[in-house]
């Protein structure tokens, strides 16, 4: 699960509490207002508004899930607007390190950085996203695939990190793009015995494999992956960065190519 998600029912109750103060706001404001053309009503206190307020949203539920959802809307336009303005500085350090395999045009003009983990589910829903972008435009973008093992709570121990040094190694034998399919479209619980089970399926050189998952200089990059992305302010997958945009979350292919064609 993303660790964005795991924030949205704390994010609804705020948002309607916001809605509330808003439209106890816009009461007093509105009763406040000096009217020229028509008689002074007599002043409302605190209690009343109250009341008429919550008389309003009784009789008009509805406006609740719609106000939500515009408030939202402009809370994720806001933080996009901060997120890329913090990954464009860092633009050259997120494109290029070395470590992340690459997939299309290596000298495309447009680059789209992949922040995921093996083991979030929505990472898994858009991975045809990825595979169609590649599919029709994969003469025209830089696919950077960016480990980002955020959801281990045993660490450098756990899984995503396992099947993150895994995906690593398979690229050092240009295999790196059938092993991400097989673990991306697999349905059943990722665990280190399946990540290498798709190893053998591939018919990788297994003692370099192993070796290649062992080099320390892996764990380094992991960390200063997720380093980089905790200041940018990047904390869940999946996360693209395009040509120093951020759009995060599972947003679909249109919301992709849109920034790519950009």
């Amino acid at each position: 699960m993303s660790v964005r998600n795991g924030k949205q029912g704390f994010v609804t109750l705020s948002l309607t509490i916001a809605i509330l103060a808003l439209l106890l706001a816009g009461a007093a404001l509105y009763i406040a207002w000096p009217k020229t053309a028509e008689p002074v009503a007599p002043a409302m206190d605190e209690r009343q508004i109250h009341q008429m307020v919550r008389g309003y949203i009784l009789e008009n539920p509805e406006i609740l899930p719609q106000a939500i959802a515009v408030l939202r809307q402009r809370e994720e336009m806001v933080q996009q607007n901060q997120l890329s303005a913090m990954a464009s500085d860092r633009w050259d350090d997120i494109k290029t390190d070395g470590f992340s395999p690459v997939a299309g045009n290596t000298d495309a003009a447009v680059t789209v950085v992949e922040y995921y983990d093996y083991r979030c589910p929505y990472c898994r829903r858009a991975h045809p996203d990825m595979v169609r972008l590649l599919a029709e435009h994969g003469d025209k973008v830089r696919y950077v695939f960016k480990q980002f093992p955020v959801l281990d709570s045993e660490g450098p121990n756990g899984v995503s990190h396992f099947a993150a040094r895994a995906a690593i190694a398979a690229d050092r034998q240009n295999s790196f793009l059938a092993f991400h399919d097989k673990v991306m479209s697999d349905d059943a619980r990722l665990d280190k015995a399946r990540v290498i089970s798709f190893a053998k399926e591939l018919d990788l050189d297994m003692d370099r494999f192993h070796k290649d998952m062992d080099d320390p200089e892996i764990n380094q990059y992991f960390g200063e992956t997720i380093a980089l992305a905790r200041m940018i302010g990047i904390s869940g997958t999946p996360t693209y960065v395009i040509n120093g945009k951020v759009l995060a979350g599972a947003h679909g292919y249109d919301a992709i190519l849109s920034l790519v064609q950009e």
